[in-house]
């Protein structure tokens, strides 16, 4: 024996992975994944460019309304995270603020279409990997734009 591992803790056992996983916070809080969303990143990343740093209840009202096909994969991916902090995690609602939002590329599906004289053209049907991460803000602010000298200004 070393003496590193004779001052060692002594190793604590676990039922199950998921009260390791409880325990030990292996998790990252407040965090949600959506992969294989069969649209392309490129109009993904419009959506969440627009709801990155704001509340979860402005970026969900905004979601509501945002009239784009990647509008509803997003607000499910914010809606996991959102209960994701709530339930495991034992944020408060009314503080839970989207501290980060991005989206990767998937994988590209390729499909041949037939063109003229026996040759065929690509079509690249692409994904997105959505990742959503929620935190709490501050006790003073809501959301990290908003700052006290900024009441009543349009």
């Amino acid at each position: 024996m070393t003496a590193a591992s004779s001052n060692a803790a002594p190793e604590q056992t676990y039922r199950n992975k998921k009260e390791r996983k409880q325990l030990v916070k292996l998790r990252r809080p407040g965090y949600a994944v959506a992969k294989y969303v069969r649209i392309s990143p490129r109009k993904v990343r419009l959506v969440v460019d627009i709801i990155r740093g704001k509340s979860v209840r402005d970026a969900e009202d905004l979601l509501r309304f945002i009239p784009r096909a990647a509008s509803e994969p997003v607000s499910k991916a914010l809606n996991s995270a959102k209960h994701n902090a709530l339930h495991n995690d034992e944020m408060l609602e009314d503080r839970l603020v989207i501290t980060a939002a991005y989206v990767d590329a998937g994988p590209t599906l390729k499909r041949l279409i037939p063109r003229a004289r026996g040759s065929a053209n690509i079509l690249k049907k692409r994904t997105s990997h959505i990742t959503i991460i929620v935190g709490e803000a501050e006790a003073g602010n809501r959301a990290p734009g908003n700052r006290a000298g900024n009441k009543g200004r349009n």
